[in-house]
């Protein structure tokens, strides 16, 4: 069982209709993170069969400090989870544990990168581009954000100005609803044209698994390795085991 930890409240700031950026600082210790990783809040909300809501959020903000962090959160609907975190206030402190995933780069690729996003996994790739592993990659990196328009979540003007300085190649798409049928052709479609030119060494892939398990599956087929593919679902996870 995962031991659990704390962290305080410093900055709260809204980016967005549906988005808040919070920083965080460690009540002890470093939390020992790599770019990419996430960790998962205990909100302390109770639901219903008793279960605590306890929900995923990749840390977007550098490895090179391991005493404060940041995570965004976009509001979704009436949630639970979602609603608690846009309404904690500066100074109050939260349960968590992890740092979870191997959604991480070390450097060892000497190839051309791609890092893919949809929606809210754009939090994971920023993560992963800030990391210090990826570092030795900038130049050869090639970033995507797919999202639905600038208010869906964080602002395009907020991740470039993230990236900036050290990533050249940042591209925001229009991305169809979740759900649309169009959806995937048209991810589909951007990934061809940027295979046109060149195929990539390693790829990471993050955000609606209805979208990225087929990009995953055409890099394959473009003759990428298997191995070399790193995927972090955000949602619609077609691994995930059913439970009965």
């Amino acid at each position: 069982m995962a031991q659990p930890r704390v962290a305080r409240l410093i900055k709260a700031e809204r980016l967005g209709p549906e988005a808040r950026l919070l920083t965080f600082t460690l009540a002890e210790g470093e939390i020992g993170f790599a770019g990419g990783q996430y960790i998962i809040v205990n909100t302390g909300i109770e639901l219903a069969g008793g279960k605590l809501a306890k929900r995923a959020y990749s840390i977007l903000s550098s490895d090179g400090d391991q005493r404060e962090f940041q995570i965004a959160v976009r509001r979704v609907g009436e949630g639970p989870g979602s609603n608690f975190m846009h309404r904690i206030e500066v100074g109050a402190e939260l349960t968590f544990s992890g740092p979870w995933g191997k959604f991480v780069s070390n450097g060892e690729s000497a190839g051309p990168r791609l890092v893919f996003a949809t929606d809210t996994g754009i939090t994971a790739a920023l993560g992963l581009l800030q990391g210090l592993g990826s570092r030795p990659l900038a130049d050869a990196t090639n970033a995507v954000w797919c999202v639905e328009s600038d208010d869906y979540f964080l602002p395009p003007s907020f991740v470039r100005s993230v990236l900036s300085g050290r990533y050249q190649n940042i591209g925001v798409a229009a991305a169809r609803e979740v759900g649309d049928a169009t959806r995937v052709g048209s991810a589909l479609a951007m990934l061809e044209r940027s295979l046109e030119s060149i195929l990539p060494s390693t790829a990471f892939l993050a955000g609606d698994g209805a979208v990225i398990y087929p990009l995953r599956d055409r890099l394959v087929s473009a003759g990428m390795q298997k191995e070399n593919i790193h995927l972090e679902a955000f949602f619609n996870n077609p691994e995930r085991k059913v439970q009965p």
